[in-house]
């Protein structure tokens, strides 16, 4: 490392523990593709549900004279996706598992990183982010937008403002806990909106863990296919709703 370059740690944006477990819900489709292609796919969070996503870049900017520049090419050049902190939660369940068929993953920020972080890449330190998100209120966000100018996050052409507001979203989705794992690329090579990077499952995947709401042949049946490809990771389910109480007493 030549003296001042950044090193991977200096791109985790406001989380204090590198080494911290974080979870992902997938659907049975994505995690299988997962297996079988050691593929991680960023996506543009253009195509996130929440209209606030990517706020700062999907306004326009006015320069001096008046003329209104698009900053669209810039927002397009973001790609993440979203973790969470929180290991069990019958709402994370419900909302990214909503056919009951889906499959949380345990890994650490360290771990999951390191599969962006590219060391050859000279431009590293500009194009990957972790990061922990923080929420604010609608106020806050409107508030911030009218009293921040683009050259207020692009001071230092370091990308780490860009990258912090894309770890801003709004209170009302706080019980998700979320982590990003973020890139940019200038290059536009994603076109489609995707940014696939490599993914060694095996040394990255702590745990695979099953829908709790599979009934037990279920869970068998897929915990069978997805063995030929998990290797060594455990697969365990979910015992969110598995209840068991000892009889009681009548008198």
């Amino acid at each position: 490392m030549r003296f001042g370059e950044r090193i991977m740690d200096d791109n985790v944006i406001d989380i204090d523990n590198i080494n911290k477990k974080i979870y992902r819900i997938f659907s049975e489709k994505r995690f299988k593709e997962l297996l079988q292609t050691n593929q991680l796919v960023l996506v543009n969070p253009c195509k996130w549900d929440d209209p606030f996503e990517n706020f700062f870049l999907k306004a326009n900017a006015i320069e001096k004279n008046g003329s209104v520049v698009s900053l669209r090419d810039l927002a397009n050049s973001w790609y993440g996706q979203c973790w969470t902190f929180t290991e069990e939660s019958d709402a994370l369940w419900r909302i990214y598992s909503p056919k009951s068929y889906g499959i949380r993953v345990t890994t650490t920020i360290r771990k999951l990183f390191s599969q962006v972080w590219d060391e050859k890449d000279k431009f590293k330190s500009l194009n990957y982010f972790i990061g922990a998100v923080e929420y604010k209120s609608r106020n806050k966000i409107e508030e911030f937008m009218n009293n921040t100018s683009f050259m207020d996050i692009a001071i230092g052409r370091q990308n780490d403002g860009f990258a912090k507001l894309l770890c801003i979203k709004r209170e009302e989705f706080s019980h998700e806990n979320e982590v990003r794992l973020l890139a940019n690329d200038n290059n536009y090579s994603g076109k489609s909106g995707c940014f696939p990077v490599g993914f060694d499952c095996q040394s990255v995947i702590e745990e695979i863990c099953l829908d709790p709401r599979l009934e037990e042949s279920k869970f068998q049946n897929l915990k069978k296919e997805i063995e030929p490809y998990s290797g060594a990771i455990p697969i365990i389910q979910s015992d969110l709703y598995k209840v068991s109480f000892n009889p009681i007493q009548l008198g």
